[in-house]
């Protein structure tokens, strides 16, 4: 008898410890349009500051880890922005095309009160440039760089009048990093002609700066949900005497399609939640 008591609870046990493991661990994918105000200077092109209007379109996909996925994280986006600015004048315009990608792999912890906190790593590859369309001889700043930083997020998911709604925070910080920045007066037929000489820089926040906060709200309505937030975005490149700079409000808007669980109270290991 206490045989067969003991082999049923072991085999219940294995069944709950398989069901655990087995929870579905879909990816939630997000697709943002942003639009906002930005100002970037570029002391390589003019220096005077320029501002005007920035639009961007992005997606970011996330998952709980396959090995690990109570406790970890991942998370892939990549983006592609375009802005107009002017001089404080008006009298010159200043284009600026920008791309990003990114991976990062956070711890997190589920806390009381419908609560989600995470803090990990992130990686990131970053490339633009500035056009002065007024410029001759140098009309456009490059800027690249790669860095690896900190991420972070605090989360929390309530309802108001049966809709679903998760508030979150998103903080992104590079840590060392490595960039592109020429002398001053320096031409790109130059540098093609192989004078390579001081074009990379090794980067931390004293040179290469930068910070990334997305604060939003998801409604989620089920078959979709909804995005609505707001994202400051600034980075800066110093090197060689040359300063760039760049400064991004934006009011975000996304969609989620499949809804994120909330709704249809999906038996899911949700990484946003």
């Amino acid at each position: 008898m206490m045989n067969r008591l003991s082999l049923t609870l072991l085999s219940l046990l294995f069944l709950l410890n398989l069901r655990a493991e087995e929870l579905p661990r879909p990816v939630a994918s997000n697709y943002r349009l942003e639009i906002g105000s930005t100002s970037a200077i570029s002391t390589y092109l003019s220096p005077l500051r320029y501002e005007g209007t920035q639009y961007r379109f992005g997606g970011e996909w996330s998952k709980a880890a396959q090995w690990n996925p109570e406790n970890m994280i991942m998370d892939f986006r990549t983006g592609f922005g375009y802005s107009n600015m002017l001089n404080p004048t008006g009298t010159a315009q200043m284009l600026g095309i920008d791309g990003d990608f990114g991976f990062g792999l956070a711890w997190r912890k589920r806390l009381p009160n419908n609560l989600q906190l995470t803090i990990g790593g992130d990686t990131e590859i970053y490339g633009g440039a500035l056009y002065l369309t007024r410029n001759g001889n140098n009309p456009v700043s490059i800027l690249a760089s790669g860095s690896l930083g900190l991420t972070g997020s605090i989360s929390w998911h309530t309802a108001y009048k049966g809709l679903p709604i998760l508030i979150s925070n998103t903080l992104r910080m590079p840590a060392i990093s490595c960039f592109f920045m020429p002398e001053y007066g320096e031409t790109y037929y130059e540098i093609y002609l192989g004078n390579y000489k001081g074009l990379a820089h090794a980067g931390w926040p004293g040179n290469n700066f930068a910070i990334n906060n997305l604060l939003s709200a998801k409604l989620d309505f089920g078959r979709t949900a909804l995005e609505i937030g707001y994202r400051y975005d600034y980075r800066s490149f110093y090197a060689n005497n040359l300063l760039a700079s760049i400064s991004k409000n934006a009011i975000v808007i996304g969609i989620i399609p499949n809804g994120i669980g909330l709704k249809k109270h999906s038996k899911i290991n949700s990484s946003l939640y």
